[in-house]
Parts: C-alpha cells; structure tokens; sequence
C-alpha cells in the first residue's frame, strides 16, 4: 500500500538516475566500497563487518540484533522523526548488485524494518521475477 506511512527503501546498485531534485529530498545509506555522490538530503556510510561467528541464517532470531544494516536504518529513521537531521521522504540503500538479494532477504525478515520501510527494488537492478522471489511474506512484499 503506498498510503502506510511507510518510507520507500529503495535497494540499489546505483544510483545514477536519480535526479538532483529528488535527491534532495531523499537520505543515501552507502554499504561497503561503493561510491557516495552528492546532492543527498541525509547520507550515511557504513561499513560492514564480517561475523566471525557465522550467521544461523536471515530468518534466526538471536541474529536479528546484529544485522548492522538493520540497525543503521533504525537510527536513521530515530534521527529524523527527532528531528536530528531532514525529513527525508525515501532512502536509497546503495549496495554492490550481488547482495541485493542477501539483504532484501534479511531486512525482509527484520520487524521493526519492515514497521517502517516499505521495501522496494530498483527497476534497473532487478527484475520483476527477482523480486516475486525475494519475498517472504505477503504482507511485506517487495514493490518494483
């Protein structure tokens, strides 16, 4: 539903296409090695840390708490409803292609991700039958 109150997260590989105007109303969080431009309202970067543990898989609850990328979006979605940074109305999740799917599977699995974001894959990283899979539960459901 696009009237949940939910904020678009965007998962991208780029995010060349995005327009400076809708930039400037948007906040970038940049996983890893890529690369941040400019023009963003809010922009974060985090690097993830490797578990040296290993995971028990997405779906593991005593794993939900360390997902870094889960917190990062907690915090950033604190800041702005404190009013600590812009009223961001989307975020671009701006990682390498071949982890999209990994993380669309992880933040899926996430409850406090999926309360406030509404996960959304971008139309030139992924196609529609990608996304159908990616899914896990209908109600939570990827838009393209």
């Amino acid at each position: 539903m696009i009237g949940d109150g939910r904020v678009p997260l965007w998962l991208c590989a780029s995010v060349a296409g995005w327009s400076a105007t809708r930039r400037g109303h948007a906040a970038l969080l940049a996983i890893g090695d890529v690369a941040m431009n400019g023009g963003w309202l809010v922009t974060r970067h985090l690097k993830v840390t490797p578990r040296l543990w290993g995971g028990h898989g997405v779906n593991c609850p005593c794993c939900q708490p360390h997902d870094e990328v889960a917190q990062a979006l907690n915090l950033l979605f604190q800041d702005r409803v404190r009013h600590r940074c812009g009223e961001f109305g989307e975020i671009a999740l701006l990682e390498s292609s071949s982890r999209i799917p990994a993380r669309a599977a992880s933040l899926n699995a996430n409850r406090l991700v999926e309360a406030r974001y509404r996960l959304r894959l971008d139309a030139t990283t992924h196609d529609g039958q990608q996304a159908h899979r990616m899914a896990r539960r209908p109600h939570f459901a990827i838009d393209t």
